[in-house]
């Protein structure tokens, strides 16, 4: 068995059509997996699918329209992993995620649910159902969180106490399904020039220089860079590595104060 690829393999990347999930499935793709991807509208599937499968000639992308923050939207991507993985599945990426920058005082309940729907509960509901077909295939599950997560990120406190949910839940699903041979580990990137950072900051621009100031390697990431470490965890190579927690943030959370020091 090659440790570095995943030939065989099916997946399910949830919010896969941009972004940081764009970047998961054609990372997976590329070594080899056959990928479902879902979105909420038919368009953005169908231009994802497309552009996905003329990239690569390893693996090959398909898609679902659903809104997994629902009941029903989770129940049809559990159907379309039977129709269209053969009920296979052995990387489950929960990555569909949404946020509204608001102090909690801003906050409207319309806010808190939706992020809670969208953030927490399409994964915790989507691990759950998915149990059986991860037991059998003794397969791994990568949650993509946020720094937000596990530092003070000022980016509003219901997206932080999503992502810091998804943390938690990440060591509590090792260690529960470690004993049935299932790894679950999490990502959490810091600010990635996706189409929901490029929304959230399009009024202020600036934030994206103090943010990259801030920052040791001195610059923001790259949706890839997150790809590809949810692609590691996702291969046979990394098949001891369980309850993790890695952010991919350009050293963010290592620093506590920066210092005059360490300043060039």
């Amino acid at each position: 068995m090659n440790r570095w690829n995943l030939n065989n393999k099916c997946g399910v990347v949830t919010g896969g059509t941009k972004g940081i999930g764009y970047a998961c499935a054609s990372e997976l793709i590329e070594r080899g997996a056959t990928v479902l991807i879902c979105s909420r509208t038919d368009e953005s599937v169908q231009s994802a699918v497309k552009s996905l499968n003329e990239s690569s000639a390893n693996g090959q992308a398909c898609g679902v329209v659903c809104d997994v923050s629902t009941s029903e939207g989770r129940d049809i991507l559990q159907d379309a992993i039977h129709t269209q993985l053969n009920g296979q599945l052995d990387c489950l990426i929960n990555n569909v995620g949404t946020n509204k920058r608001a102090k909690i005082e801003d906050s409207t309940e319309e806010d808190y649910h939706n992020m809670m729907r969208t953030n927490i509960d399409s994964c915790f509901f989507l691990l759950k159902h998915m149990f059986p077909l991860l037991k059998k295939s003794k397969g791994c599950v990568v949650n993509v969180a946020s720094v937000a997560g596990i530092r003070s990120s000022g980016t509003g406190s219901i997206y932080a106490a999503t992502k810091g949910a998804m943390v938690q839940l990440t060591r509590a699903l090792a260690c529960e399904w470690g004993g049935h041979g299932i790894r679950v580990n999490c990502v959490c990137p810091w600010m990635t020039y996706t189409p929901l950072l490029k929304e959230a900051v399009k009024n202020d621009p600036s934030q994206i220089a103090e943010a990259a100031a801030w920052t040791p390697l001195k610059r923001l990431a790259e949706p890839e860079e997150s790809g590809a470490t949810v692609a590691f965890l996702c291969l046979p190579a990394s098949s001891y590595v369980t309850g993790q927690i890695i952010s991919v943030d350009g050293g963010l959370s290592a620093q506590g104060f920066q210092g005059p020091c360490a300043k060039f």
